[in-house]
């Protein structure tokens, strides 16, 4: 009897390593290329797709300057984005790896031709991670972008990635969209347009993608993340300037943090910096009629008086007028922006969305002309409150220029 029971655990085990198979799907590093950056471009007819792949041995730490770049860049060319995608192993000497792209350059051509099919197939490979961030060339190819030697960061794509969340979270106008999110947007017609931050080549284009270019104090070409694409129907179809896009992270509630200029009676300025912003939307039917309501509740505070002595930062009423000019210029710049959405009839702000949540019966009747018919005529109330909390630790300066220059 113990011999049977001996045996039958014996079985046991055989049966069960039978099922443990390892990793079937393993593959080694060696045998893959690693796809940090895809730019897409559109050309005659066809994709123009540019991988941007990772030399390993130049970006590891340990590994001394050498005159190889950290990434190569391959190109392929075809009527959909999977045959650029096989195409390119006509040329690369491994298979293309997913796993780690960190951004995805669509090019200005490629974008108003439309996005829809260069996402479906990054969204159907099941290797890629959504993520990535997503960005449009204003005015450029996307080839061009990834080609870019930057300072600081060996990979040009993460170097780019990280400018761009940090931006989000320090200036107003520079927001970071992932594919993931981009997919939720662009899924349903559910009452919001899809935007995405732009950006473009500023100095020197052709010295940006020579090696020289970070070894100067100031490389004469260089990466800037400039104005938001807004897209209806996955095609871009026009563009926010910095005041517009300034007020869209404010009606949109993505506004972190940025710097504000107030002027004052005298030939100067109040820097203001906005610590925290909150903005709440709610759609309300009026004689049968929707109409929008948008509170934004924000904080403050001084960081500099340039020119403008006579302003007393001790003062309580000079605290209460400098966070009345706030409001006055946050409303200026929402106002533009709901006035460039409306031209452009896309409800980039999310109204729609508010509409579908407090009274989805009246959103169904709405929702298929909403862009074109009721959003350009839409009425929406702004109420802003912003108030100062601070003005640095020494108050008031009583620096004398004229002093400072004859002591110097």
């Amino acid at each position: 009897m113990t011999d049977f029971r001996a045996g039958s655990k014996l079985l046991l085990i055989f049966a069960v390593l039978i099922l443990l198979t390892g990793c079937w799907s393993r593959r080694e590093l060696n045998e893959l290329s690693i796809i940090v950056g895809i730019g897409v471009d559109w050309e005659n007819g066809k994709y123009v797709v540019s991988y941007q792949v990772v030399n390993p041995g130049e970006v590891a730490s340990q590994k001394q300057a050498s005159e190889r770049a950290p990434v190569t860049l391959y190109q392929s060319k075809g009527d959909s984005m999977f045959e650029a995608a096989r195409r390119l192993t006509t040329e690369a000497p491994r298979k293309a790896y997913l796993g780690h792209l960190q951004l995805l350059v669509v090019g200005e051509k490629v974008a108003r031709h439309g996005i829809i099919d260069v996402m479906d197939n990054l969204l159907r490979d099941n290797e890629a991670r959504l993520d990535f961030n997503v960005i449009v060339a204003k005015g450029e190819k996307a080839e061009n972008i990834l080609e870019i030697y930057t300072p600081l960061e060996k990979l040009p794509t993460q170097n780019m990635r990280h400018s761009l969340e940090t931006s989000e979270r320090n200036w107003a106008p520079a927001i970071a969209m992932t594919m993931d999110e981009m997919a939720s947007i662009l899924s349903a017609n559910n009452g919001i347009r899809l935007v995405l931050p732009g950006i473009h080549i500023v100095g020197d284009e052709h010295l940006a993608t020579k090696k020289e270019n970070v070894f100067r104090y100031r490389p004469p070409g260089r990466f800037q993340f400039t104005e938001m694409a807004v897209f209806k129907e996955g095609k871009l179809i026009g563009w926010l300037n910095e005041k517009e896009s300034r007020g869209y992270t404010d009606l949109t509630d993505k506004l972190q943090s940025t710097s504000v200029k107030l002027p004052c009676s005298e030939p100067g300025l109040i820097g203001v910096e906005i610590a925290g912003s909150n903005a709440k939307t709610k759609a309300l039917v009026k004689n049968g009629k929707p109409t929008v309501e948008v509170t934004i509740r924000t904080k403050a505070n001084v960081v500099e008086k340039i020119g403008c002595g006579k302003v007393d930062l001790t003062d309580p009423d000079t605290i209460d007028r400098l966070g009345k000019q706030l409001e006055q210029e946050m409303r200026k710049n929402a106002e533009a922006s709901l006035k460039r959405a409306k031209a452009l009839k896309a409800d980039i702000f999310g109204f729609g969305q508010a509409l579908n949540r407090g009274n989805p019966q009246l959103w169904e009747k709405l929702k298929l002309r909403w862009d074109d018919e009721y959003f350009p005529q839409l009425p929406v109330t702004i109420h802003i409150k912003a108030d100062i909390l601070r003005t640095g630790t020494i108050g008031n300066t009583n620096l004398n220029k004229n002093e400072m220059r004859k002591e110097g």
